[in-house]
C-alpha cells in the first residue's frame, strides 16, 4: 500500500490543510502573516460555512488594512450568508479600535448608513461601533431614528461600544 505525500494531493486540497494548519496554530500563522494572508483569503471563497467562520475571526483578529478591507468586502457581499456578513462586520469592529488609520474604512462604513438595504445598514451601524470611533457619533446617533427598529438598538449598542458618555 502506498502512502500519499503531500505532493499527491489537490492543489486545492494542499491549500485547505494549509489553512486548517494556520487555524489550528495561531503561532504557525503569525509566523508566515505575509503568505498565509492572502492564502487564507483565497481559501475562503471555496471554503463551507464552518470553515468561513474560522478564517473571518483568525483574519479578524489581524489588524491589518489589506484584512480590514476584505472584512468590508464580506461584508457588504449580498451573496454572503448573513452570517458570514455579520461575523466579518462584528471583526472590524473589533480590530478596527487597534488599527492606526481608520479614515478610508470608517467613510466607507458610514456611506453604508444611507443604504436602502436595511441589512447592510444593520452590519454598518455594528461595524462602526469600535471604541474610540467618534468620527461616526454624529451618524451612529441620526441611526437611532432609523426605519429599522434593529438598526436603531444596533446604533444605540455602537454608541455605547464607542464610549459616548
Amino acid at each position: 500500500m502506498t502512502k500519499n505525500r503531500p505532493g499527491d494531493q489537490p492543489p486545492e486540497e494542499r491549500k485547505l490543510q494549509k489553512a486548517l494548519g494556520y487555524i489550528n496554530d495561531i503561532e504557525l500563522f503569525l509566523n508566515a502573516a505575509d503568505t498565509a494572508v492572502p492564502m487564507l483569503i483565497e481559501v475562503y471563497k471555496k471554503a463551507d460555512a464552518d470553515l468561513k467562520d474560522e478564517i473571518i475571526f483568525l483574519l479578524g483578529a489581524f489588524a491589518h488594512r489589506p484584512v480590514s478591507v476584505w472584512l468590508y468586502t464580506v461584508m457588504t457581499d449580498p451573496g454572503e450568508k448573513e452570517s458570514a456578513r455579520h461575523n466579518a462586520a462584528l471583526q472590524i469592529s473589533v480590530t478596527a479600535a487597534l488599527m492606526e488609520n481608520t479614515a478610508a474604512l470608517s467613510e466607507k462604513i458610514l456611506a453604508d448608513l444611507a443604504n436602502p438595504d436595511p441589512v447592510l445598514r444593520r452590519l454598518a451601524v455594528l461595524a462602526l461601533g469600535w471604541k474610540g470611533n467618534y468620527r461616526a457619533v454624529a451618524r451612529l446617533a441620526a441611526c437611532k431614528k432609523d426605519t429599522d427598529p434593529v438598526v436603531r438598538k444596533s446604533a444605540a449598542v455602537a454608541l455605547f461600544n464607542i464610549e459616548v458618555k
